[in-house]
């Protein structure tokens, strides 16, 4: 086959699992007019989704939280799930993260509560096809825009997919006995990891702590709320002090900073942050640890490690470069695709 061409291929939602919504990289370039971002939390995850289904541009696909959707497919697609292990099926057969499959017209995509992480994408080759608000599709469900009508997915809801046109594909069929395909080299991605502090740099607003607020920072422990959603992550543990006060001129806001209003408990922003903010920000999550950060459950316990700007520049990098031999190696596997044959046919 010199070519795969997909058209007019959609999906239907017949359960909307806990918290889906239609997600791309972000909204960026308008939080000085106060829009937010929004974007994938794990942003690792989902572009890794888009390189295992082809996509050269990050298009939308579904972020799913906890518990995934189950969708009926309607055409043919290509399909990749990435992130947290919620046990995703293609007609009822367990299939693995991080490898692309092809669903034909009538299969059903399901799985399961997750066992490890906390958030799962399911990425489409060509995209989800949903009006772009200021360049990006992305759904931010406070503000009631992007994505589905502003809002996490309902039963009943039917999405279009992008056409699109693949080179040659290597296409291998799978029984449900012999499902025993496992991505080595891209699966630790989205799972548990080990307790490692998250790592962090102090901002400018560090002075409005005291010597001891900052050392109670660095040296408890903090858990995360049942009040932890894509805006941020309330934490529960020892009070940061402050020197005077936690109220500031409002000022911007990035993934990852800290927030520590007037009662001295962190709130760490997340994607769907607001775009400024006027509480003191002690430092902010350094960008390599951020996917991990996005994929704790409620309950987990967290430290913080401080770190310079110099080394925090250094881990980047070294970061970037393996996140960047990942992304390419996930690239080269999308021509290697997977459909899922009953063991009775």
């Amino acid at each position: 086959m010199d070519k795969y061409i997909g058209k007019r291929a959609s999906i239907e939602i017949l359960q909307p699992g806990l918290f889906t919504t239609v997600q791309d990289a972000g909204r960026t370039g308008y939080q000085q007019y106060g829009m937010p971002v929004a974007g994938p939390m794990d942003i690792e995850s989902y572009l890794l989704g888009q390189a295992l289904v082809g996509n050269r541009m990050n298009v939308g696909s579904l972020e799913c939280t906890v518990l995934p959707p189950t969708i009926q497919v309607h055409g043919e697609c290509i399909v990749a799930f990435t992130g947290a292990n919620m046990k995703p099926t293609i007609n009822g057969v367990d299939v693995s993260r991080y490898i692309p499959y092809i669903c034909q017209d009538g299969d059903l995509i399901s799985g399961s509560v997750t066992e490890c992480g906390m958030r799962m994408y399911i990425s489409f080759c060509g995209g989800i096809d949903v009006p772009a608000i200021n360049g990006s599709v992305s759904t931010h469900t406070k503000a009631c825009i992007g994505g589905y009508e502003g809002r996490s997915l309902q039963r009943g809801d039917q999405l279009s997919l992008h056409d699109f046109v693949r080179g040659a594909l290597t296409q291998c069929d799978i029984t449900d006995t012999a499902n025993r395909l496992f991505n080595s080299a891209l699966y630790n991605r989205g799972g548990r990891y080990c307790h490692e502090p998250f790592r962090v740099v102090l901002g400018e607003q560090a002075k409005h702590f005291t010597k001891e607020g900052i050392k109670t920072f660095v040296n408890s422990s903090y858990v995360l709320t049942d009040q932890c959603d894509r805006m941020g992550f309330r934490l529960e543990g020892p009070e940061i002090a402050h020197v005077k006060g936690a109220d500031i001129i409002s000022d911007g806001a990035v993934f990852g900073s800290i927030q520590v209003p007037s009662n001295g408990k962190p709130i760490i922003l997340m994607a769907d942050r607001q775009t400024t903010g006027g509480y003191t920000k002690i430092g902010a999550v350094i960008s390599a640890d951020l996917p991990r950060l996005s994929q704790l459950p409620v309950g987990d316990e967290i430290q913080f490690e401080l770190v310079s700007i110099d080394v925090a520049q250094k881990i980047y990098r070294s970061y970037m470069a393996k996140w960047g031999a990942l992304h390419h190696l996930a690239r080269r596997q999308s021509r290697y695709v997977f459909r899922v044959k009953s063991s009775n046919s």
